[in-house]
């Protein structure tokens, strides 16, 4: 049984006889065009001689008016397809314009997420520190095979908390620590960031939240290593019972946030996963009621492993990753 490359081969050979073929055909009919043309243009007419006029001349002829000559018509100037260009100006360089606007705005989030893309090891955790708020903790609370992981999320923490580096109590490790001082001493490869959900239970200040979150990655990047790649996590939605005591937790206000932070994303240079897409319900965005917990905030131990059996298949594609199987992007010899 022939291999991919025995079959890879036969089809380029098949390619190359295909384009010798078609080039000697234009080859062909170029030089029949050429031939034809010199073969069959229309032979140029000579000028007819003109009689002397001295030996023509009649000397009884009366003379008569010399008839005035018409003048020649001035041969037409070439049409120009194209305007004149200015080549004075060919050999300098200047600041052109921007006329396109670069910015990001409404950016609906589900359609910046990060595809499904293989499945990484779960040792493709072990240099990966989660940060952010209680809801993230649980990932490494529960048996979800991501134990090894780092962890700084913390109980009731917004986005503030890490900007301000406030000394607060680790929801996995229960130490008392500043955050920023925390990821630090982790030195991960990878940061999963999740946090925004307190900061929402109070009403208003979106871009105030946005703000502060495009200030917590420029932190993170000045005092983490530069190859350090970034994920912003969507935040997940609530049960509807929630919002009458939290009105600020209303799913379709948490949807707009979640589109803010896509953009946010893009801006950043972060990628963007869309955890909601294993979280919550499609049909009104809420959460999934198997995954309820009392609060209608957090998720139970089902909720987290498809949490992280999500994560584990939405990954951006890494040369150092290791995949459960076949590499999504595998390439014999490399």
């Amino acid at each position: 049984m022939a291999d991919f490359y025995t079959y890879r081969n036969k089809v380029a050979g098949r390619r190359r006889k295909r384009r010798l073929m078609i080039v000697l055909i234009v080859v062909l009919a170029l030089v029949l065009a050429v031939v034809g043309w010199f073969r069959f243009r229309p032979a140029e007419k000579k000028p007819a001689l003109q009689a002397d006029p001295i030996s023509q001349a009649e000397p009884t002829a009366t003379p008569t008016a010399t008839p005035t000559p018409t003048a020649e018509p001035a041969a037409a100037e070439p049409r120009r397809i194209l305007p004149a260009v200015d080549t004075a100006v060919w050999d300098t360089s200047a600041p052109v314009a921007q006329t396109i606007d670069d910015g990001y705005f409404n950016t609906d989030h589900r359609m910046v997420a990060v595809p499904m893309l293989g499945t990484v090891t779960k040792d493709y955790f072990n240099t990966v520190t989660f940060v952010g708020d209680s809801i993230a903790s649980g990932l490494g609370i529960y048996a979800t095979g991501y134990q090894n992981a780092k962890y700084a999320t913390y109980v009731s923490a917004g986005v503030d908390t890490f900007v301000n580096n406030v000394k607060v109590k680790n929801a996995v490790t229960k130490e008392q620590e500043t955050p920023i001082e925390a990821i630090v001493a982790t030195q991960p490869d990878y940061v999963y960031l999740l946090v925004g959900t307190n900061n929402l239970v109070r009403q208003g200040g979106e871009e105030s939240f946005i703000a502060y979150y495009e200030r917590l990655i420029d932190i993170l990047r000045e005092n983490l290593n530069p190859g350090v790649i970034y994920y912003i996590q969507s935040i997940p939605a609530v049960q509807e019972t929630v919002v009458s005591s939290k009105p600020g937790l209303d799913n379709a206000r948490i949807a707009t946030v979640n589109d803010m932070l896509a953009n946010m994303a893009l801006r950043k240079g972060c990628y963007f996963v869309n955890v909601g897409e294993t979280l919550n319900n499609l049909a009104d965005g809420s959460q999934k009621d198997e995954y309820e917990t009392a609060d209608g905030v957090h998720f139970n131990p089902s909720g987290y492993r498809a949490w992280a059996e999500y994560l584990a298949t939405h990954t951006m594609w890494n040369r150092r990753s290791m995949y459960a199987g076949q590499n999504p992007y595998y390439i014999y010899g490399t």
